[in-house]
C-alpha cells in the first residue's frame, strides 16, 4: 500500500520508476543482476553511452537493437518491454533488451518473463557491426537532426499551401510542416538527444542532407525558411501496428447489486495485469482531455457497442502507451501497474485536474512570432484538411470492409460450386436385368476421378479468397481504423482549440484598456487645468487606474494562453501530419499480403488446370 500514495500529485516530482512498478514486478526485472553476462553485452552498452551522449534513451536502444537484424515490430516490442516509462533507461533495462533481442534471434518468445525462465541458458546476441555506432552517432550529435525539406517536393502538399495562402503577403512565406526534428522534448530539458536513426539518415540523403536544430531556419532551393518544431520524435509512436497492451473480459463480474463487466489488462512494458472496468477507462480518458487540452490524445471507444468494446479499449489503451508524454504520466503508469481498484486510486490520491503549464517561449524553442502566428492564421484551412482526411479515411475503410465481404462471398459461392464438382457415391453394380445400363465407361471412371480432384482444387481457391477478406477486414481495414483515430483526435482537438481561443476576449479587454487609458488622460489634463470639479473627479480616475491595473493583468494572462495554444497547436500539428509515415507500413503489408494471396491462389488455379487438360475429349470413350 505503501506505493499507492506516491501519486498525490500525478504531473509532481514524483518517481515515475517506483510507481511504474507492479507487485512481483520487480523480481522479473531484477532476474539478470546476479548472472554472468557474455562480453557483448558491455560492449554494447559502452557503444550506446556513447552513441546517446552518456545516456540511453528509447532511441539509442532502437539503433543498437538495429544492428540485430530483426524486424522492425519485433524490435519495437523488445523497446516497449524494457522501457519503465522513464526518460534514460538504466543498465539493467538495456540488458534485459539485449537478452530478449537473443531469444527473439532464437525464435523465442521475447518476454521478460522468458528471460527470467531462461536466464540460465541464455543465448549470445549477435549485433555485427555495433562498435560502429559510435562513429554514426558522433556525426548524428554533429548535425543533430535530419530535416523533411517540403519546399522541393512541388506544391502538392495541401498543408503548406494552407499556410502559404492564409499568409498571402507576409514576408518571408514559411512553413510549420516542412521540418521535423528527431528528438525527445520531455528529455530535451535535460539536453537534447542524440538523432541517427538509420530510416531518417536514408531520408536525409535522399532529400539532400539538410540539418537543422530546434528553431533553426533551413535555406531550401525555393529560397524559404523553414524551422523544425520542437516535438518528441520517438519512432514508436508513429509505429501503430505495435503493440504493448492486450485485453480481454474477466470471468468474473464485478458489482455486488449491479453487476458490470471486468476486463483483465495485460501490459507487456510495466510486466503488470491489473482489473478494469469500462468506467476507470473513461476516467482516465476525461482526466487526458482536462489534463492536456491542447494536445491529441486517444478516444475512448462508446460503450453502447459491447461487441466491439474489447478491440476497441485494446486499440484505446495501446495508443495511450505509445504517446511519449502519456506513457510517462505518472496517473497513466498507475492505471496500467496498479493493482488496487482504480476509483480507490483516484479517491486516496486526491487529484487535481489542471491543465499542464509550461513555458511557451522555451517550447517555442526559437520558432519565430510569426511563424507561429502564420499557422494559426491558417486554422481553418488546416481544420478543412482534416476533415477531408477523415472522409477520406472512412471511405477507404468502408471500401476495404465492403471487398472483405466481396471476397468472402466469392469464396463462399466457389465453395458451393465445388461441391457441386464431387460426384457421390453411385449404387453397386447388381444383376438386375438393366444393369449393363449402369456399367461405366473408362472414361466416365476418369471423368468422376478427374473432378473430385477439380473440386478440391476449387475448394483451396475459395479457402484462399476467404483468407484474403478475412486478412482485409482484420489487418488492412484495421491499420486504416487506427488512423482514422488519430484524424479524429486532432479534430476534436482542434474544436477544443477552437473553444479555448482567447482572441476575441483580448480584443475585447484591449479596446476596453485603451479606452480607459485615454478617459483617465483627459480626467488628469482637465485636473491640471483646473476645469474639472474636484474630488468626484479624482475618485472617477482612481477608478480607472484600478480597472486599467485589472484589465492589464488579465490580458496578460490570455496573451499568456493564446501564446501556448498557439505553440501547442504549432507542434501538434506537426505531429498530426508525422502519422502519415504510417502509410507506408501499411501499403507494403497491404501489397504483400495481395501478392501472397494471389500467388498461392494463381498456383491453386495452376493445378486445376493441370486436372482439367487430364479430361477425357473422346465422345466415343464414354459409351458404356
Amino acid at each position: 500500500m505503501s506505493d499507492l500514495y506516491d501519486i498525490l500529485d500525478p504531473w509532481g516530482p514524483s518517481n515515475a520508476r517506483a510507481t511504474a512498478a507492479g507487485p512481483g514486478m520487480e523480481t522479473s526485472r531484477e532476474c539478470l543482476d546476479k548472472v554472468v553476462l557474455p562480453p557483448i553485452y558491455i560492449i554494447a552498452y559502452s557503444a550506446a553511452l556513447k552513441s546517446g551522449g552518456g545516456r540511453i534513451t528509447r532511441d539509442v536502444l532502437q539503433r543498437v537493437l538495429g544492428f540485430s537484424d530483426l524486424p522492425r515490430q519485433t524490435i519495437g516490442q523488445i523497446v516497449l518491454a524494457a522501457d519503465m516509462g522513464v526518460e534514460t533507461l538504466t543498465q539493467r533495462d538495456f540488458n534485459l533488451a539485449l537478452a530478449m533481442t537473443a531469444l527473439a534471434q532464437k525464435n523465442m518468445t521475447p518476454t521478460i518473463e522468458s528471460v527470467a525462465f531462461h536466464r540460465g541458458d541464455l543465448p549470445v546476441p549477435e549485433l555485427d557491426g555495433i562498435e560502429s555506432l559510435t562513429t554514426s552517432a558522433g556525426q548524428g550529435m554533429a548535425s543533430h537532426s535530419p530535416v523533411f525539406d517540403g519546399a522541393n517536393s512541388g506544391n502538392d502538399d495541401p498543408w503548406l499551401s494552407a499556410a502559404r495562402n492564409s499568409a498571402a503577403g507576409a514576408a518571408p512565406p514559411t512553413s510549420a510542416m516542412a521540418g521535423m526534428s528527431v528528438a525527445d522534448s520531455s528529455a530535451s530539458k535535460a539536453g537534447a538527444s542524440s538523432a541517427n536513426n538509420n530510416a531518417y539518415t536514408a531520408k536525409e540523403q535522399q532529400l539532400g542532407g539538410s540539418t537543422a536544430s530546434y528553431g533553426e531556419p533551413v535555406r531550401t532551393g525555393a529560397n524559404t525558411d523553414t524551422y523544425v518544431p520542437k516535438i518528441n520524435m520517438d519512432l514508436a509512436q508513429w509505429q501503430l501496428d505495435l503493440e504493448d497492451v492486450t485485453i480481454k473480459e474477466s470471468a468474473e463480474r464485478g458489482g455486488i447489486v449491479f453487476k458490470h463487466t471486468n476486463y483483465e489488462v495485460n501490459t507487456r512494458s510495466f510486466s503488470a495485469m491489473v482489473v478494469r472496468r469500462y468506467n476507470d477507462f473513461f476516467w482516465i480518458s476525461s482526466y487526458l482531455v482536462k489534463r492536456y487540452p491542447y494536445r491529441m490524445h486517444p478516444n475512448i471507444p462508446p460503450k453502447g457497442f459491447p461487441d466491439n468494446r474489447v478491440k476497441g479499449l485494446t486499440r484505446f489503451a495501446n495508443a495511450i502507451l505509445r504517446i511519449p508524454f502519456l506513457r510517462r504520466d505518472a496517473l497513466v503508469i498507475q492505471f496500467f501497474s496498479n493493482t488496487d481498484e482504480f476509483s480507490r486510486v483516484v479517491k486516496v490520491g486526491n487529484l487535481d485536474m489542471d491543465a499542464e503549464e509550461f513555458d511557451p517561449k522555451e517550447e517555442a524553442a526559437g520558432v519565430p512570432e510569426s511563424e507561429l502566428q502564420q499557422t494559426y492564421q491558417a486554422f481553418d484551412e488546416f481544420y478543412g484538411q482534416v476533415s477531408r482526411d477523415e472522409e477520406k479515411y472512412r471511405t477507404q475503410i468502408t471500401a476495404l470492409e465492403k471487398i472483405s465481404r466481396y471476397k468472402q462471398a466469392i469464396g463462399d459461392e466457389l465453395s458451393t460450386y465445388s461441391d457441386t464438382l464431387h460426384v457421390p457415391n453411385m449404387p453397386s453394380e447388381g444383376s438386375q436385368r438393366s444393369a449393363k445400363f449402369h456399367v461405366l465407361s473408362q472414361a466416365k471412371r476418369a471423368l468422376r476421378s478427374n473432378l473430385n480432384e477439380l473440386a478440391m482444387s476449387f475448394g483451396d481457391a475459395s479457402l484462399l479468397d476467404k483468407s484474403q477478406g478475412e486478412v482485409m477486414k482484420t489487418m488492412s481495414a484495421e491499420y486504416l481504423r487506427r488512423l482514422y483515430d488519430v484524424v479524429i483526435s486532432m479534430k476534436l482537438m482542434m474544436e477544443r482549440v477552437r473553444l479555448m481561443d482567447r482572441s476575441r476576449d483580448t480584443q475585447r479587454i484591449k479596446e476596453r484598456n485603451d479606452a480607459n487609458i485615454k478617459a483617465v488622460a483627459q480626467l488628469s489634463g482637465e485636473l491640471s487645468s483646473g476645469s474639472a470639479t474636484g474630488p468626484a473627479d479624482r475618485g472617477g480616475i482612481e477608478r480607472l487606474e484600478r480597472m486599467i491595473k485589472e484589465d492589464t493583468a488579465e490580458l496578460a494572462k490570455l496573451e499568456h494562453e493564446q501564446r501556448c495554444i498557439g505553440v501547442r497547436f504549432y507542434q501538434e500539428l506537426a505531429r498530426y501530419k508525422c502519422y502519415e509515415s504510417f502509410l507506408q507500413t501499411h501499403y507494403h503489408r497491404f501489397v504483400e499480403e495481395q501478392i501472397k494471396h494471389h500467388t498461392l491462389a494463381l498456383n491453386a488455379w495452376k493445378q486445376a488446370l493441370v486436372i482439367a487438360d487430364d479430361l477425357p475429349t473422346n465422345p466415343l470413350h464414354f459409351i458404356s
